[in-house]
């Protein structure tokens, strides 16, 4: 697969405090496109934020690093416990870097008064004295052949899965989750709506932006007999990211997402085990898409996986139990925002606490007897072990 060769900056978000298997080949757009005028118009994109880079493998770099684990005492209305921070000494910005300089696949949707014009197009990467820009060539679409141009609207979604013919609306997945250090599929991006120029078939100025949310999770394990294998992310019930969205461009400025039947709020992680006879670090990486919610909300970041005791070297799958690390929120927000970044520290397998665990977060309510593990030594009898 062909991957794009640029380097893009996320805005510094949000962080969650304590207090507080191989990639699949990227889905291609495919939908019925209108059909077009021969009169052609060309747009000049950016992707980065001004940085010079250098070409290498496409990586999500976190922007952590220097990890320490710090014992502390924490205290609530039982009383006093142990409580082991896991946390970066160094916080740097993300990027997003893409690999191979490419002809990658764009959904260019035109407006005109209520109507939209969906127009399939490629965008070409180059790299302009270290920095990266696309140049898109497209044709109107037949239906505005003679309109005048000021009065047509443009924009654009990069990493489409498909496109509504009449609405224009764009439906994006998120890619698979990865490690840190691995490389992920393309992130779904997009431009705003631009009109046209009556002067020029060349647009100048149009920059891409994310769509998504990159959450960041470090986890780690302490010296064990029993390996844990993470499964599954949530930020809980209420739905705050999803993982494919329809995309409305519309209205100008930034996009309204609206989640899909096939959309879930339960986020598959990169499988990994981790524990053992040796202690375990590892950043799980997503790329997922923020919901608004219409009110300020409590988050529940939330991981759920299967754990198994070790023999030897090699871990018994025949007597796998499942396992919970539950947060209690810290925060209480509306939305995560558009191309910013949500770190979710803690999320550690520690202290055992218990057998009192459940799976209300992912929906599970059949019963099923989750282990309760986390930084936090609370004991057996607190609620769900927070």
């Amino acid at each position: 697969m062909k991957k794009l060769l640029l380097v893009v900056q996320l805005l510094l978000a949000l962080t969650l405090t304590s207090c507080g298997n191989e990639d699949a080949p990227l889905t291609r757009q495919h939908a019925s496109m209108m059909m077009t005028s021969g009169e052609r118009i060309k747009l000049s994109v950016g992707f980065d934020n001004g940085e010079g880079s250098k070409a290498r493998a496409m990586m999500v770099s976190s922007g952590l690093s220097d990890f320490i684990p710090q014992d502390e005492m924490g205290s609530d209305s039982y009383g006093s416990y142990p409580y082991l921070r896991w946390r970066p000494m160094r916080k740097e910005t993300s990027k997003a870097v893409f690999t191979g300089e490419a002809t990658e696949p764009v959904t260019l949707i035109f407006y005109h008064g209520s109507a939209a014009y969906p127009v399939a197009a490629q965008v070409k990467i180059k790299n302009v004295g270290g920095r990266y820009r696309g140049d898109i060539e497209a044709e109107i679409p037949a239906a505005l052949s003679g309109v005048t141009r000021s009065s047509i609207e443009v924009a654009g979604v990069l990493g489409a899965t498909s496109v509504n013919a009449t609405t224009g609306k764009v439906t994006v997945s998120a890619p698979p989750a990865i490690l840190e250090g691995e490389e992920m599929q393309n992130l779904p991006m997009y431009f705003p709506k631009t009109a046209l120029s009556t002067s020029s078939d060349v647009i100048s100025g149009i920059r891409f932006e994310f769509l998504g949310v990159l959450v960041l999770i470090p986890t780690y394990a302490t010296n064990t007999t029993y390996a844990f294998t993470p499964e599954v992310f949530t930020f809980g019930p209420s739905r705050f990211s999803e993982s494919e969205v329809e995309v409305d461009l519309s209205a100008g400025g930034a996009p309204k997402l609206t989640r899909t039947a096939n959309s879930t709020y339960i986020h598959p992680l990169r499988e990994t085990v981790m524990g053992g006879t040796m202690v375990k670090e590892k950043m799980h990486v997503l790329y997922v898409y923020p919901m608004d919610l219409g009110v300020i909300t409590p988050v529940f970041p939330t991981i759920y996986g299967t754990y198994y005791p070790m023999v030897g070297n090699q871990y018994d799958k025949a007597q796998a139990k499942k396992f919970v690390i539950p947060r209690l929120s810290n925060i209480n927000i509306q939305q995560f925002p558009q191309g910013g970044r949500a770190v979710v520290y803690d999320m550690s397998m520690i202290y055992f606490n218990g057998t009192n665990g459940n799976g209300f977060f992912i929906g599970d309510n059949s019963g099923t007897v989750y282990s309760v593990f986390s930084g936090r030594a609370v004991d057996f009898n607190r609620r769900r072990g927070w």
